[in-house]
């Protein structure tokens, strides 16, 4: 008679230790990350974009249109965990998409195409490629077609934008661009200069000039190597990011140093170069490197003929005589108030601006 007592409790055990695994099987298959896009297969704008994307197998970057205004979208990926979805790669950064009929298609020659409300390729993958069978989002961030052998034929990180990823090689032929507030391509890039030195450079129609390293310095002065010819880098899962030119292969390194943080190497569109580590809690990011230290030393920051100068945050003004080019866009400068000819008829007085402590 005790028996039955006793299999009445090992029979509650069991389905409180069943519970757990009957719930995780109850889950819809509709929750499992879908990271591949196969061939003739396609991503719209239509019917829910936010739900129609491709994501990692980890979880940590997702793959779909992006909304960087209402009504129009950009083909990116993104850190899924982010407060803001911070976009590390964009494939139409420049011309983005309209929010009806608009998708990016893996057709049956291989290329990714993007196409808008009407049709119109706005962007695709450069060549054909035989033999392709999917596109896959890894969990590296890098978004790679691969063929019927599992080999990669095109790639999202050798056409970066403004944004490295640890483990992403950076090439003699890689570049960085920086983003405006208006989501185009600015005039602030990062590659390897002519002398194969790791540089931030300003350049628009009328100048071009390094600011990072310090160019009043000789590059031994900057701790670079000048007689290197690999042309390469790299940003560890350490946050230490490594160059050839760096002297002595001393790295870069993230005050935040170690393993498990999600970060990103972003040219901004002020034009400095920041290491920042994703806050796994609240998803935001914080600055753990930073090129520039003293803003104002960045080209360009106030256009033409602008000052820059701290109050105690970086602000621009005009000199004397003056004005701003455009109100409210400081990087188109400043113009004089009236025309100087220097016929020889005007009086012309030259100020010399005083340095700052």
């Amino acid at each position: 008679m005790a028996a039955a007592p006793f299999l009445a409790t090992s029979l509650a055990a069991a389905a409180v230790l069943l519970l757990p695994l009957l719930s995780l099987l109850a889950l819809p298959c509709s929750r499992a990350a879908r990271d591949i896009l196969p061939l003739k297969s396609s991503l719209v704008v239509d019917g829910g974009y936010e739900s129609n994307t491709l994501r990692s197998p980890d979880g940590t970057f997702s793959c779909g249109f992006y909304s960087i205004y209402t009504g129009a979208f950009t083909f990116s990926v993104w850190y899924s965990d982010s407060a803001d979805k911070t976009v590390v790669w964009s494939a139409n950064r420049g011309r983005p998409v309209h929010s009806r009929r608009s998708a990016v298609t893996l057709c049956k020659h291989g290329s990714l195409v993007l196409t808008d409300y009407d049709g119109t390729v706005v962007w695709r993958t450069d060549g054909e490629f035989p033999n392709v069978q999917h596109l896959q989002l890894l969990n590296s961030g890098n978004l790679v077609l691969k063929n019927s052998t599992g080999s990669t034929v095109w790639q999202s990180f050798d056409s970066p934008t403004d944004t490295f990823l640890p483990n992403q090689l950076i090439p003699a032929t890689a570049k960085l661009v920086s983003t405006t507030r208006l989501q185009v391509a600015g005039h602030y890039s990062f590659r390897f200069s002519d002398q194969s030195i790791l540089s931030l450079i300003y350049d628009d129609a009328n100048v071009s000039g390094i600011y990072w390293p310090d160019p009043d310095y000789q590059y031994y002065e900057n701790n670079r190597n000048l007689y290197n010819s690999t042309r390469m880098g790299s940003l560890d899962d350490h946050g230490e990011f490594f160059a050839s030119d760096l002297a002595k292969h001393q790295p870069l390194v993230a005050s935040d140093r170690g393993l498990g943080i999600k970060r990103r190497l972003t040219l901004d569109y002020d034009g400095n170069l920041r290491l920042y580590s994703l806050d796994n809690l609240d998803g935001s990011w914080t600055v753990s490197w930073i090129a520039q230290s003293q803003p104002c030393m960045v080209h360009g920051l106030c256009g033409p003929y602008g000052i820059c100068h701290y109050s105690p945050a970086p602000a621009c003004s005009c000199p004397p005589g003056y004005k701003m080019n455009n109100p409210g866009n400081w990087t188109q400068g400043c113009k004089p108030i009236i025309e100087i000819t220097c016929s020889g008829t005007q009086d012309v007085t030259f100020l010399l601006a005083a340095p700052e402590h």
